[in-house]
Order: structure tokens, then sequence, then C-alpha cells
């Protein structure tokens, strides 16, 4: 078990283990799916809501801009794993929504991400897992205004 320097703040930290995560995630999709999917590519399933969602909603939950959101989710268009349809609120806008390629992709990447958690739960114990999980929880919370 390496050591930790106490000076590292908690953002580097946070940001070396989602790195982590995401690196070991896209790893195991390379082998399961296509080789089309890029960690990039993840913030869309991560912020698409299950009615779909816009374009420009997507990229502000990833923080990112409009045009580059449009680029990751034209990308996907084009790999089968969403499509754009009318939102139903507002007829002339389009949300973005999985297709059935789509809904298989993420069953095998919540499969995935089962795998690399128990892989931490080992790693960690359970007791030392649970409690990453209870503290990395409470971390919204105590940021919000």
């Amino acid at each position: 078990m390496s050591m930790v320097d106490p000076h590292t703040t908690l953002l580097k930290l946070l940001g070396q283990a989602t790195h982590a995560f995401e690196r070991e995630l896209n790893r195991e999709l390379r082998a399961a799916l296509r080789d089309d999917l890029r960690p990039a590519h993840y913030a869309v399933f991560r912020y698409l809501a299950p009615e779909g969602s816009r374009i420009s909603e997507l990229a502000q939950e990833a923080g990112m801009t409009q045009q580059s959101m449009g680029e990751l989710v034209a990308h996907m268009e084009r790999c089968g794993y969403v499509e754009r349809t009318v939102d139903p609120s507002d007829r002339r806008a389009r949300l973005v929504v999985l297709t059935s390629e789509g809904r298989a992709a993420l069953g095998i990447a919540a499969e995935q991400i089962r795998r690399i958690e128990h892989r931490l739960a080992t790693s960690l114990g359970e007791r030392g897992s649970a409690e990453l999980r209870q503290w990395l929880g409470r971390v919204p919370e105590a940021l919000a205004d």
C-alpha cells in the first residue's frame, strides 16, 4: 500500500481516483463492446436522463460547451448508441435518447462498474469500501451553499 503525501489536495486525489476508475472501465468496455467509445463519451451516458436530455442540458451538467457535447452526441449517434427525437414539451427542440444498443451498452457498463467496485472492496475491505462510499456521498452536502 502506497503512502499518500499529506499535502496532496483532496481535489487531486479525487481526480486521480476518477481517472483510474474510468481508465479501468474503458479498458473493460473496449474489450466487451466495439472499440468506438472513449472516456469522453461517458459524459453522455452519465448525464443523460432516462426520458432523454437536450444537448444544452448535457453540456451544462458535463461542464462543457454545447458544441463539444454536440460532437460527442453526433459520434455516439453514428455508432448507434443514441438518437435525437422531437422533444414532446417543445416540438422545436430535440432530445437525445438511448437506442436499444445504447441501453445494452449501459447495461454492460453497469456490470463492469460492479466488477470494478468489487475489486475495490476486495482491496479496501468491505468496511473500507462502505466508509469510502459514505464519505464520498457526503461531499456534495458538505460543499452545498
